[in-house]
């Protein structure tokens, strides 16, 4: 939550449409105005853009790659963004614009593996799925809108497309295959090593692990999992195409150490700058506050709100307001059911309290949604003079009572609490010496558990001793 900003204001997207540019061969004027104009919506939904010194190595794998897409294909047609989100995922909108997030780059173990997954985000460009993708789900058709109650679109409806994958509509499997077999063409041209497309496929396959988890649960928050289903049949398929090739394992152009090196100190996790989930709480070191949300919730960090989903549907979003001269929390409150019911303000319950020594003003509504009755709730903290935080919160009738620890959650952080949370976590870079052992380098991992499989998982390993000089990844605390 990067602002101090009221999130349905936030959640209008501007749509204007900047310069569209050159298409790339074949690709008309008008898919490069409309990836153009998706371009914001993305950047509003992925933490924004990150610059320097490693987007423009991502930048520059990406137009090695995307020139064997087409003979008349310059390098300049096609527009790379590395987004500022841990969320795993590579995305194409019409007209040739990629995105790749530097949680997808945290992943990975070789500049061949960033190649081949490019080189799949322009097939999908090339065979034009990325413009038939968009013409069933936008972003802007999701966000777009004030989330209103009356008319269905309300917190729960917009949680579950949030959190539940459904921000970017998924490829069908002949999309996938198609796109996986355009991206192997481009990424083999370019002199990248085959193999790295199934060790790509295996990366992402392990992400789970590398989060700490026993399942194979995935993020649901518009991951690859969500828009790019991997299935057995697609990693089988992948390996027979690199054997197919002829080529061993290896003996073409990796780029390991130069990829390694360009992540070295890469944000792991969310970014400090936007809080940091983890687990159940969220916690963010400028502001210095802290929530925990119910067990079973998932949360979402975005760039306006912090959004979270219960098991059974209920949702939350946590966002910031101004208060400002002459406005006290019962104004804020007001003005947040007018957001929320596209102007009208329910009958609604009202309480002060004081939540860990925060003035704070709890109201509640049973309103009657789309499939039912639902409660909702608005709950204003009174942060400082001149700002508030609010918990916009719904679920089934009867079920509010839920969000009573959420509520009671809100705290200010330490000092020393608020400087851990600025610090995060990063990616480092290690060379192996004599006598270092998979358990050694495990246990500088930042985490307190599963650090061992986390290690293995995030570096590929399986049963292999370690070789002294090779570079490898551990996640240290900034």
């Amino acid at each position: 939550m990067r602002a101090l900003r009221w999130v349905l204001a936030a959640l209008v997207l501007a749509m204007a449409v900047p310069a569209a540019g050159q298409a790339p061969a074949g690709l008309s004027p008008a898919e490069r105005q409309q990836g153009a104009r998706a371009r914001e919506e993305i950047l509003r939904q992925f933490g924004g853009e990150l610059k320097g010194p490693l987007a423009d190595y991502v930048r520059h794998v990406a137009r090695r790659v995307v020139v064997e897409t087409d003979p008349r294909v310059r390098a300049e047609d096609y527009q790379l963004t590395l987004l500022d989100t841990p969320i795993p995922n590579a995305l194409a909108t019409p007209g040739g614009y990629l995105y790749v997030t530097r949680g997808l780059l945290a992943l990975m173990n070789s500049e061949a593996e960033l190649a081949s997954v490019l080189g799949h985000e322009a097939g999908h460009v090339a065979a034009r799925h990325a413009a038939r993708q968009q013409t069933r789900a936008t972003l802007a058709a999701i966000l777009g809108a004030a989330a209103t109650v009356v008319t269905g679109s309300d917190l729960v409806g917009l949680g579950a497309q949030i959190l539940g994958g459904g921000v970017l509509a998924s490829y069908s499997r002949r999309q996938e295959f198609e796109a996986d077999s355009l991206g192997f063409r481009y990424t083999l041209a370019a002199g990248y090593d085959p193999w790295a497309t199934p060790a790509m496929l295996a990366a992402l396959d392990r992400q789970p692990l590398v989060e700490g988890k026993a399942t194979t649960e995935r993020y649901a928050a518009a991951s690859w999992f969500s828009t790019h289903p991997v299935t057995a049949e697609r990693v089988a398929r992948a390996e027979r195409m690199a054997r197919d090739t002829g080529i061993p394992p290896g003996t073409r152009e990796t780029g390991r150490d130069r990829f390694l090196a360009a992540i070295d100190g890469l944000v792991w996790g969310d970014s400090p700058e936007q809080g940091i989930v983890e687990g159940q709480r969220f916690r963010h070191g400028r502001i210095g506050l802290e929530f925990t949300a119910p067990p079973g919730f998932r949360l979402l960090n975005g760039d306006a709100a912090v959004v979270g989903r219960g098991p059974d549907g209920s949702v939350f979003q946590f966002t910031g307001a101004r208060l400002g001269p002459g406005r006290d929390l019962d104004d804020v409150a007001v003005e947040a059911w007018r957001s929320l019911l596209q102007g009208q303000v329910p009958r609604y319950e009202r309480l002060t309290t004081r939540v860990n020594g925060i003035d704070t003003l709890v109201t509640r509504a049973r309103l009657m949604g789309r499939q039912g009755p639902v409660d909702v709730g608005v709950a204003v903290y009174r942060w400082a003079p001149d700002e508030a935080y609010l918990f916009l919160t719904q679920a089934a009738a009867g079920r509010q009572a839920a969000f009573g620890s959420l509520l009671a959650s809100l705290r200010r952080l330490t000092k020393a609490e608020a400087e851990a949370a600025l610090r995060g976590k990063r990616i480092r870079i290690v060379t192996v010496r004599p006598g270092d052992t998979v358990q050694s380098l495990a246990e500088r991992m930042a985490f307190p558990d599963n650090r061992l499989t986390r290690f293995l998982a995030l570096n590929g390993i399986t049963n292999r001793p370690l070789v002294p000089g090779e570079k490898l990844k551990i996640i240290v605390d900034g």
